[in-house]
């Protein structure tokens, strides 16, 4: 069924042209997830999981930018979800509940701070640091509540070797939760100016052509 609005064809309550670029970042960011994750994790790189996040809120909160509806982030993560499971052939519970949820938490915390700069940086330190207890989530839910015993018995074990007091390795794990919400800083920031300079040079490119912006 179509209707119009503000004299473009709606389809479901959304133009053609929110459509396609719904699915163009959808699809940039479940390439992301597949090429650079693939890369990441035969590399070893350190805080892979916490790059592919930045990256992930670079692209959703400038989709954001340019469909400014409820619900945009959301199937964009949908659409990279599924691009997802394609890749493997199969459902993998960590990374397609890390794209959904990611999604979902973009979806609700710009709806409910709008769009500006602050909320976006909110955002990414929001998520990056969400990043970092997303395995230890997945891993109860698969593991059950047993691998969270497992895991303080692990960090007790690694203080007593290392012959450091647990409040200091605490100190360690706040220095690394720091680094993930600077991280998560910048992305915001960058998914806050990129669309804006992307429309400036744009207007410029037309404005130099002749053309009216």
């Amino acid at each position: 069924m179509e209707t119009r609005w503000d004299g473009m064809k709606v389809q479901n309550g959304l133009s053609r042209r929110d459509t396609a670029l719904i699915a163009t970042f959808g699809a940039l960011w479940g390439l992301m997830e597949i090429t650079v994750g693939v890369t990441l994790k035969g590399l070893r790189i350190p805080m892979g999981g916490a790059i592919l996040t930045a990256l992930a809120v670079i692209i959703f909160t400038t989709g954001r930018y340019f469909v400014p509806r409820k619900g945009s982030v959301l199937m964009m993560g949908a659409v990279a979800a599924i691009l997802k499971i394609f890749s493997v052939g199969t459902v993998i519970a960590g990374p397609f509940m890390a794209i959904v949820l990611e999604a979902l938490f973009g979806e609700i915390l710009l709806s409910l701070l709008g769009r500006h700069l602050l909320s976006y940086i909110l955002t990414g330190v929001i998520l990056l640091l969400y990043s970092m207890v997303h395995p230890f989530i997945s891993q109860g839910i698969i593991f059950g509540a047993n691998i969270y015993k497992i895991y303080m018995d692990s960090f007790t074990r690694v203080a007593e070797l290392l012959h450091i007091p647990a409040r200091h390795l605490l100190w360690i794990i706040a220095l690394y939760a720091g680094v993930h919400a600077l991280l998560g800083a910048t992305a915001g920031w960058i998914g806050y100016l990129l669309p804006r300079r992307a429309e400036y040079e744009y207007a410029q490119l037309k404005q130099n052509s002749g053309e009216q912006p």
